[in-house]
């Protein structure tokens, strides 16, 4: 089956998913949690965050639904889709910056360490 998001980069499986990037560590918590995997694109930036796209509004709450709250979870309209944005939460809740890990200025000053802001671990 072709999905209307089948592209060069990504991977085309079985049930209208599409896959690009790091994937593993979400289809793992999907799968865990009795989510039915079919009919979506997921985009894994990384393997902590990313993106799951749907046609439908209904089938991105329920991906939210089944990763809260190990992943915070956001759902939003983008053009045609539906887009759940997701990103893994360490073991106290919080949310680290996946992509910006460290930030010093010029006097040795640490801003940010380990994705959280004031250099707190």
């Amino acid at each position: 089956m072709v999905s209307k998001w089948s592209c060069p980069w990504a991977t085309t499986h079985a049930d209208g998913l599409v896959t690009s990037g790091s994937t593993e560590p979400v289809l793992s918590a999907l799968e865990l949690r009795g989510f039915e995997i079919r009919d979506m694109f997921l985009i894994g930036f990384n393997p902590d965050c990313g993106s799951i796209v749907f046609e439908s509004e209904a089938r991105a709450w329920e991906v939210k639904a089944a990763l809260e709250p190990a992943y915070r979870v956001t759902v939003k309209r983008d053009l045609d889709d539906w887009v759940a944005d997701f990103d893994r939460r360490q073991s106290d809740g919080s949310v680290p910056d996946w992509f910006v890990r460290a930030v010093a200025l010029s006097d040795g000053t640490v801003v940010m360490r380990d994705g959280r802001k004031g250099g707190a671990r």
